[in-house]
């Protein structure tokens, strides 16, 4: 007989009754007696678990994790909201990300060592040193089995490409870091807020919807179909570059997909959002872009550095973005919501409207 169980937290933070949410990723815990099933091995450990990544990749753990190693800063900034604590070395971006931390803070986590982050490289040297009992990453880490089993560490996918995805990664960390019960309270707001906005966006008529095309710093360089920035378009009642225009993906994750302004121009967007203020004001200046709709009809926004359509903020992107796109049909107290985020996700009650409405 297999059992399904509950773990406790070190902190002893009692988890919810229910093992499995419908969105939550699946995970199965093996009890050891001899006379029960084992899923793991011939021999079961009482002393570990398995758990089904975002990745669809069955990973055996310790029963309870108190040392996490994190390679990416999306999931980074999970397990600091979610167990401190447990954070024993981080990635080099994440320590770039800490404005909105207190001082104190902030100096604790620019003391944890660096370990690199899967994108850029891994020292495995160095991430034993600090001894994890598990490395978090993303389904985006093409090398994550060889870096598993190079360094002899269970390593854990979640993910970011969509919003749905860092809802789902909430819960995954939050069983990770044996705070399951916050984990599964902030993957539901992820998706009630969610919801909040597609209520809205979904009653748009199809031969309504606004072209978007969204730029990165270099401004010819789009995201593919499967990104947090595509995601939160669509969500918002728009229609991404590639989304329209599959055949010129190179692939549908990458956020760096080099297009043309001939391209840019032959699908005449309605509208277009820049990673940065730097990125508008060069499109708006410069004559090349002029004759597109977005320019002609003043179209054409920063994203803004609170609301951001990527990184942990991106939750903020949608809801800056659907009113950015359809201020008419589109009702939310953009302000309120982005510091009821910040109280919950950063647990920072201080964010102020000017604040709210700052560029990158």
């Amino acid at each position: 007989m297999t059992l399904s169980i509950l773990l406790i937290s070190g902190c002893s933070q009692k988890t919810s009754d229910a093992m499995e949410t419908a969105s939550a990723p699946m995970v199965d815990i093996t009890a050891t007696n001899t006379e029960q099933e084992t899923t793991l091995s011939d021999t079961a450990l009482s002393d570990t678990w398995v758990i089904t990544d975002l990745a669809g990749r069955k990973i055996t753990l310790p029963a309870e994790v108190t040392r996490i190693s994190v390679l990416h800063p999306i999931p980074c900034q999970m397990v600091w909201r979610l167990a401190p604590e447990k954070l024993v070395s981080v990635d080099k971006q994440f320590t770039e990300r800490l404005e909105f931390m207190s001082d104190d803070e902030k100096k604790r986590l620019l003391a944890l060592p660096i370990n690199g982050e899967f994108h850029s490289g891994i020292n495995t040297e160095d991430l034993l040193a600090v001894s994890p009992q598990v490395v978090i990453t993303l389904t985006k880490d093409t090398k994550i089995e060889s870096e598993q089993k190079e360094a002899g560490i269970p390593f854990v996918a979640a993910s970011k490409d969509t919003l749905e995805e860092i809802a789902d990664s909430w819960r995954l960390i939050g069983k990770i870091a044996g705070n399951e019960k916050e984990g599964n309270e902030l993957g539901d707001y992820w998706d009630e807020t969610i919801k909040k906005v597609t209520d809205q966006t979904s009653k748009i008529n199809e031969s309504d919807k606004l072209k978007v095309y969204y730029a990165q710093s270099d401004v010819t360089k789009t995201v593919g179909s499967r990104t947090i920035m595509a995601s939160i378009i669509g969500l918002a009642g728009g229609i991404s570059f590639m989304e329209a225009n599959p055949q010129m993906e190179s692939a549908n994750t990458s956020e760096e997909i080099q297009v043309s302004l001939e391209q840019i121009y032959k699908w005449n967007p309605d509208v277009i959002i820049t990673k940065t203020a730097k990125g508008r004001d060069e499109i708006l200046s410069k004559e090349a872009w002029k004759d597109i709709a977005a320019v002609k009809n003043k179209r054409v926004y920063a994203s803004t550095k609170y609301e951001m359509l990527d990184r942990t903020q991106s939750l903020m992107g949608l809801m800056w973005t659907s009113k950015v796109l359809y201020p008419d049909k589109v009702k939310i107290d953009l302000n309120k919501e982005v510091k009821t985020f910040y109280s919950k996700v950063y647990l920072d009650n201080n964010v102020t409207n000017d604040q709210i409405n700052q560029t990158n």
